[in-house]
């Protein structure tokens, strides 16, 4: 697996019983669930960055019933795609969140070595707690603790990411997958919040700080659900919608016996085209 860089110091990390030490002495406990945390606290912007403990239930809750299952099949089929088919393979789970992508791919394919990260320390802990990935830390996107061409894949559902710094971790010819919303993703729920809803534009700018990722291939998976009871409320939890959304509509949705929905996600697969760290060009 992937060596854990020090955040402090950037020197080895070497696992000694229950702690995680560099040469400089400094000390990251692994907690009990499985987790380490490596975001140093002056590199918080806020006391419990990431999203909240309650969104992060809902969002269990709501893919436990398989909504979301579609999806999890065609990011294990373009990971074969894309070389993952013979031999042990390192992946990186940016924005892990509760653990759902990371446990689904390692039952999905065995020569997934997994790594789960996310910025919010409850994320972390129930990721580790489920036993979703080999390794799981408290880190930034944006501010990875690993060493340059680390990591075979690197994957980033709905999460935050740096381009830059996701070439940086990837091997030679490693592949990034990014999974986002779609124009039309989660338009049944959205048309009882918004009187005019308008329509996903993503994040395109995110890879633009570096030139080392070269698009191969970009797709829209499309599905339309039904979902019943209280897992609609676990829907509008799990989203940003639910701090648009006024008490009086929360409570209209939340006596809604069904919803149907549209899923739409954007899936875009790019290759690491920087050359070997020993490369000169």
């Amino acid at each position: 697996m992937p060596i854990y860089k020090c955040p402090l110091c950037s020197e080895s990390l070497t696992l000694e019983q229950r702690s995680y030490l560099c040469e400089n002495k400094h000390c990251f406990d692994i907690a009990k669930e499985g987790y380490v945390n490596l975001l140093p606290v002056q590199s918080k912007k806020s006391k419990n960055p990431g999203d909240s403990k309650a969104m992060l239930v809902s969002r269990q809750q709501f893919l436990r019933q398989g909504y979301y299952d579609f999806l999890v099949r065609d990011i294990a089929d373009l990971i074969r795609q894309h070389g993952a088919t013979r031999g042990k393979v390192d992946l990186l789970d940016m924005g892990c969140g509760e653990g759902y992508y990371s446990e689904q791919l390692a039952e999905d394919n065995q020569q997934l070595n997994i790594t789960a990260v996310d910025i919010a320390k409850e994320a972390a802990r129930m990721t580790a707690k489920r036993k979703a990935a080999n390794q799981v830390s408290v880190a930034n996107t944006f501010d990875l603790p690993f060493f340059d061409q680390s990591f075979d894949y690197a994957l980033s559902v709905f999460s935050p990411l740096s381009g830059k710094e996701t070439a940086r971790i990837l091997k030679p010819g490693g592949v990034l997958l990014v999974v986002g919303p779609g124009e039309n993703h989660l338009r049944g729920l959205v048309e009882h919040i918004y009187k005019q809803p308008m329509g996903h534009k993503g994040n395109p700018q995110a890879l633009d700080d570096t030139d080392s990722l070269a698009c191969l291939e970009q797709k829209a998976l499309v599905d339309d659900i039904v979902v019943s009871g209280d897992h609609i409320l676990d829907l509008l939890a799990m989203t940003p919608y639910y701090w648009q959304c006024t008490p009086e509509q929360q409570a209209a949705l939340g006596a809604m016996a069904e919803i149907k929905t549209c899923l739409e996600f954007s899936i875009s697969i790019y290759r690491n085209i920087s050359p070997p760290i020993n490369q000169t060009v």
